[in-house]
C-alpha cells in the first residue's frame, strides 16, 4: 500500500475559511474551491497541481482503494478527497492527531509548531499573501511560489510523520483511521422530519411567551426581548412586581451579582413564584436570552441539508502515548 502524502491550499477570505466556519461548513461553503494540492508518493518527491481538473487527473492515477493517506489535519484534507472527489483511501493517517496524542491537546498542533519542535525546518508564510485570491487572481509567478510553499509543507509532514511513527502504537493508528472515517464518511442520518418539527414547536412556544408577556407589560415584543436579555432591566422587571431580585457573589470578582442565570438557585426558584407574571417573566426570560436548543436545532438541519441528510462526526483523538523518553525527539 503507497503511502500518499498531502496538502490542500484552497481558497479562503476574512467570510470563508477556519476563522468563521468550522471545517463541514468550510468545505461545503459555495464559495470554497482548490487552488492546488501537493503530493508526494513513498519517499519520491513531492510535486504540486494546480486547478480542480489537474487535482482530478492525478487522483485518478491511484486506485484509492489501496492507498495509504497521509496528511496533517487529514479532517480537513480527507474531507475535501472525500466530498469533493469522491476519493476515500483504504488507510488514513495524520500527524495532528498522532502529536495530539504524544504531546497533549494544549501543547501546539500546528504543522508550523511542531517542525520547530523536532527541528525539521521552518514552513513558510506564503498562505498569508493568498488570502481572498481565488485560483484566476494568481500570476504565474504568485501561483510557482504558492506551490513551492505547498510542497515544503508535504515535505515536512513525511517527515514529521517519520518521526511519530517510530514508537506509535499500531492500534492506534487504527482508532485514528477509524475516528476521521465518522467524519469523512458519515453514516448517522438527520431526521429532517423530527427536527423541523421540534423548530416549530420551539418557535411557537417562544412565540406564545412572548405574546402574553407584551399584554401584561403592554409593550412590543421587541421591547420585552431586549429588557429580558438585560440583568438588569431584567431585575427591574422584577422590581416593579415586588420582587426582590435574587444575588450570589461572583466567583470572578468576589463581588455581589445577579443570581439570574438558569441554573442558579435564586432563579430557579423564581419559576415557581406565586405571581403567574413572575413565572412568565423567568419563562419568556429563559425563551428568548437562552438559545441554545433552537440554534442546535437549526445547525442539525444545516448539516443534514448540505451532506446528503447525513451527520459528519468531528472527534479529536484523545488518547495520550506514554511517555517514550529520552531520545523521542530527535
Amino acid at each position: 500500500m503507497p503511502l500518499v502524502t498531502i496538502d490542500f491550499e484552497t481558497f479562503y477570505s476574512d467570510k470563508v475559511g477556519f476563522s468563521k466556519l468550522t471545517t463541514e461548513e468550510y468545505v461545503n461553503h459555495p464559495e470554497f474551491h482548490v487552488i492546488g494540492m501537493g503530493v508526494k508518493v513513498n519517499d519520491g518527491e513531492a510535486r504540486w497541481v494546480s486547478g480542480d481538473e489537474a487535482v482530478r487527473r492525478e487522483l485518478a492515477s491511484f486506485c484509492a482503494a489501496d492507498v495509504a493517506l497521509l496528511a496533517h489535519n487529514t479532517l480537513f484534507d480527507g474531507a475535501i478527497l472525500a466530498w469533493r472527489y469522491g476519493f476515500v483511501p483504504g488507510m488514513y493517517f495524520d500527524t495532528l492527531s498522532m502529536a495530539r496524542a504524544i504531546h497533549g491537546v494544549d501543547a501546539g498542533g500546528s504543522l508550523a509548531a511542531l517542525a520547530t519542535r523536532y527541528k525539521l525546518g521552518a514552513k513558510g508564510d506564503e498562505v498569508i499573501n493568498a488570502k481572498g485570491k481565488r485560483l484566476v487572481d494568481f500570476s504565474e509567478e504568485d501561483l510557482a511560489r504558492y506551490g513551492q510553499y505547498c510542497i515544503n509543507d508535504v515535505e515536512l509532514t513525511y517527515q514529521l510523520f517519520n518521526k511519530l511513527i517510530h514508537r506509535f502504537p499500531e492500534q492506534e493508528l487504527d482508532i485514528i483511521d477509524m475516528t476521521l472515517r465518522m467524519y469523512t464518511e458519515p453514516v448517522l442520518h438527520v431526521d429532517m422530519s423530527l427536527l423541523n418539527s421540534r423548530l416549530r414547536d420551539i418557535i411557537n412556544d417562544k412565540t406564545a411567551l412572548l405574546g402574553s408577556l407584551c399584554t401584561e407589560l403592554d409593550c412590543t415584543r421587541e421591547e420585552v426581548q431586549k429588557k429580558l436579555r438585560s440583568n438588569p432591566q431584567f431585575a427591574a422587571l422584577l422590581v416593579e412586581r415586588g420582587v426582590a431580585p435574587p444575588t450570589k457573589i461572583s466567583a470572578t470578582t468576589g463581588k455581589e451579582t445577579y443570581a439570574l442565570a438558569k441554573n442558579d438557585e435564586g432563579f430557579i426558584a423564581l419559576q415557581e413564584h406565586e405571581d403567574s407574571v413572575i413565572q412568565q417573566l423567568c419563562a419568556v426570560r429563559l425563551g428568548t436570552k437562552s438559545t441554545i436548543e433552537e440554534s442546535r436545532v437549526k445547525r442539525f438541519i444545516d448539516i443534514g441539508e448540505r451532506n446528503n441528510l447525513l451527520l459528519p462526526v468531528p472527534l479529536n483523538t484523545t488518547v495520550r502515548i506514554p511517555d517514550a523518553g529520552p531520545g523521542w525527539i530527535q
